[in-house]
Order: structure tokens, then C-alpha cells, then sequence
């Protein structure tokens, strides 16, 4: 069994910042954009209709993700295997902005957040679908942690449509269509052709049944930490309204432009960490132990949150549970697709895989609408911080004992 050739850093770096325009279409809107637009359409009704929103768009989500990533199997062995797809995506994310910008009335916010979130798996399923075609297990580490440092393009997007409060919501929305388009594109004329299939090992059965439970225990994991995330991301903007700020010198006056300013920080800290762990990840061929530190810093960040809501401390729980999330989900992506088995079925395989990024935020609204509807988000963030124990018992039983194998020679060898 001869190894797979490894990837050129340029096609590695073209993914990751394809993959970073995948994550600007989606934070700056749902985190910032969008709880300001139903504030001003809902007033006092606005948890509700953002936990209306949030649970509507989240199962068109996990539909058109699964349908995708099916249809996108079709077409893998072709020529430009899942890219396609992946540009019909982007063209349709961008014309949903448009829609979103249209909506002045709740059931209408509604609608356009639905066709947003449609539009935009039908670019992320081929796009997630891809790495795990096509770069190897011995690589994955990297391309985990550069796909984890890149989640900090969200909070520079943030930080630049929030930048003058002068800046309308169409100016906002077309400077993330942009930023979109500039992160995406360059892959797609890059790397026109599809790089080498890889297949999966061939292993006995009791090496198989000990991947399937070391599967299933991430997916519940990532499921748990996702649970948490999307409800600390979609409320971040008013749990911060109720953060006593006496004191505060420095940063923007307003709300929005601090968790901004507080995202750029996670952008420092993150985007370093998460390549060289994802690369120390591959030198020790283990995820084990990134897994395990990463939930343990996002559930130490939701109990400091929920505990001292002052500026200081919660400022300092953003950071690390921002960090620790998306470093868990990073390192957690790279160890499922290691385990993924039938390679022209990545792409169903990843969209199940990818329930864990939708299903929460069915299970969100109505958790948060239930445990912080009064405005005080004490009690919601120490559930959160539960959630995320949870997670970190279950990845702490993994075994990756047979996890790790040569990769396989690649199907039909073609240079990305």
C-alpha cells in the first residue's frame, strides 16, 4: 500500500479560506445583522421571533444539507467533482441577502432567513463534503485547525460591517456578499479540476464497531457543544445588554461594536492556536487530547459568563468559550472525517454528520426562550456550561487505538 501524496499548503490555504468565506456569509448576519433588524421589527416581542427564526431556518438547514450532499455524491467522480455545487451556493447566498434586506414584517424575516439558510448549505454540504474527499488523513490535522482558525473570519466580518455606525444594514449586507464572494472565488478558479479521491482502509470487524462508537460519541459530543454555541452565539448580542459595563474606558460606545471588538481578540488568540494544534495534532496522530482541552475551555467559559456578569469576567468567558468551540469543532471535524468509511457517500455521510451544526438550533430557541425569556441569562448559561461537561466525559472515552492507518492509495488521481 503505497501513501497518498500529500497536498501542496496552496491548495490547503485555498480550502481554508474558501471555507472562511463559508463562515463570513453566516456570523455577522446571524450574530450581529439580524438581532438588530427583528429588534426594530419585533421591539419587545424579539426573543420570540428570533427563536422563531433560529428554529425555522435551522430545519431548512438540515434538509438541504443532507439533499446536497447526496446529490453532490453524483457528481464527485467527475471532473470537477463537488465545485459545481459549490459555486451555485454562493451565487444563491448572495442573491438571499437581498431578500433578507426585503423583510420589514416578522413572517417575512422568517421566510427570508429560511431561503438564507437553503442557499447557504447548498453551498457549505459539497464544500465540508471535500476535505474529506480529497485531503488525507495524515493532513487533516491541518486542515481541521485551519479550518478552526478561519471561524475568526466571522468575527473580522463582524468587526468590519459594524465598524461606523453609519453604515446602513444594505451596506452591511453587501460588504459580507463581498467579503463572501473574495473567500470562496479564488478556490474555484484555482482549483478547477477535483483532487485524488480518498478511500477508506479496509479493517477488520472489531477495529470497524470500534470506530462506529468512537463516531457516535463525537457526534453526541459535537451535538452537545453545538447546542451550546448556537444558543450562546444567536443570544451573545443581548446577554451582553445586561452585562454591567461601569467602568468600561476603552472599545466602541455601542453594544454591537464591543462583541465585535471582543471577536477580534478571539481572532488573535484563535487563528495561531488552532493551526499549530491541528498540526501538532497530525505530528502525534492523536485528536484525543485537543478534543478533551477544547470542551474543557468552553465549559469553563460558559460558567464564568454565568457567574460574574461584569465586563472583565465575561469579556474573558467570551473569549474562551469562543475558543474552546471552535477549536472542539475544528478538531472534531478532522477526527469524524477520519472515520468516515465509504468514500462516494461522503457527502450523505457528512450532512448526517453535519445534523449536529442544525439540530441544535431546533432544540435552542425554545431552551433559551424557556430558561432566559425574562432577560436574565444566569441560569442559561450554567446549563450550557452542563452541556458542554457532558461533552467533554463522552471525549474523554474515545479510544483511538485503531483510528489511525497509511492512507489508502486515491481513486482516480487527478491534481487539484
Amino acid at each position: 500500500m503505497t501513501d497518498t501524496p500529500r497536498l501542496s499548503l496552496t491548495f490547503l490555504l485555498l480550502y481554508a479560506l474558501a471555507w472562511g468565506g463559508g463562515v463570513v456569509a453566516y456570523v455577522p448576519l446571524l450574530t450581529l445583522i439580524l438581532p438588530v433588524k427583528i429588534e426594530a421589527i419585533a421591539g419587545a416581542d424579539k426573543m420570540a421571533l428570533l427563536s422563531l427564526t433560529t428554529l425555522v431556518g435551522a430545519a431548512v438547514a438540515s434538509v438541504v444539507n443532507i439533499g446536497v450532499g447526496i446529490l453532490s455524491d453524483r457528481t464527485v467522480m467527475g471532473r470537477r467533482g463537488r465545485r459545481p455545487w459549490i459555486l451555485a451556493g454562493l451565487i444563491l447566498t448572495l442573491c438571499a441577502y437581498g431578500c433578507i434586506h426585503a423583510a420589514s414584517t416578522p413572517i417575512q424575516i422568517v421566510l427570508a432567513v429560511a431561503i438564507f439558510q437553503a442557499a447557504l448549505n447548498i453551498m457549505l454540504a459539497p464544500l465540508s463534503a471535500m476535505a474529506a474527499d480529497e485531503v488525507p488523513d495524515g493532513q487533516k490535522g491541518l486542515i481541521g485547525g485551519l479550518m478552526g482558525a478561519v471561524y475568526t473570519f466571522g468575527g473580522i466580518a463582524g468587526v468590519l460591517v459594524t465598524a461606523s455606525p453609519a453604515f446602513g444594514e444594505a451596506f452591511q449586507l453587501v460588504m459580507t456578499g463581498a467579503l463572501v464572494t473574495a473567500g470562496v472565488v479564488p478556490l474555484l478558479i484555482v482549483s478547477r479540476r477535483r483532487g485524488a479521491i480518498i478511500p477508506a482502509a479496509v479493517t477488520d470487524v472489531s477495529t470497524k464497531a470500534l470506530r462506529v462508537r468512537n463516531l457516535a460519541r463525537v457526534w453526541i459530543a459535537r451535538l452537545l457543544i453545538q447546542i451550546a454555541g448556537t444558543i450562546f452565539f444567536a443570544y451573545l448580542l443581548f446577554y451582553f445588554e445586561t452585562v454591567n459595563r461601569t467602568g468600561l474606558r476603552f472599545g466602541p460606545p455601542d453594544v454591537a461594536g464591543q462583541v465585535a471588538w471582543l471577536s477580534s481578540i478571539v481572532t488573535m488568540v484563535l487563528a495561531p492556536l488552532a493551526i499549530v494544534a491541528g498540526r501538532f495534532s497530525d505530528a502525534l496522530r492523536m485528536r484525543k487530547p485537543f478534543l478533551v482541552l477544547s470542551a474543557a475551555m468552553t465549559m469553563v467559559g460558559a460558567l464564568i459568563m454565568g457567574v460574574w456578569p461584569q465586563w472583565a469576567p465575561a469579556a474573558l468567558g467570551y473569549v474562551l468559550f469562543a475558543c474552546g468551540a471552535s477549536l472542539f469543532l475544528a478538531f472534531q471535524g478532522a477526527y469524524a472525517m477520519q472515520l468516515l468509511v465509504k468514500p462516494r457517500h461522503r457527502g450523505r455521510d457528512m450532512g448526517l454528520l453535519n445534523l449536529t451544526n442544525t439540530v441544535p438550533a431546533l432544540i435552542a430557541p425554545g431552551l433559551a426562550y424557556l430558561l432566559a425569556a425574562e432577560g436574565d441569562f444566569t441560569i442559561l448559561l450554567l446549563a450550557l456550561a452542563g452541556l458542554t461537561f457532558v461533552a467533554l466525559v463522552l471525549v474523554m472515552q474515545i479510544n483511538e487505538m485503531a483510528d489511525w492507518r497509511p492512507d489508502a492509495p486515491p481513486l482516480g488521481n487527478k491534481t487539484p
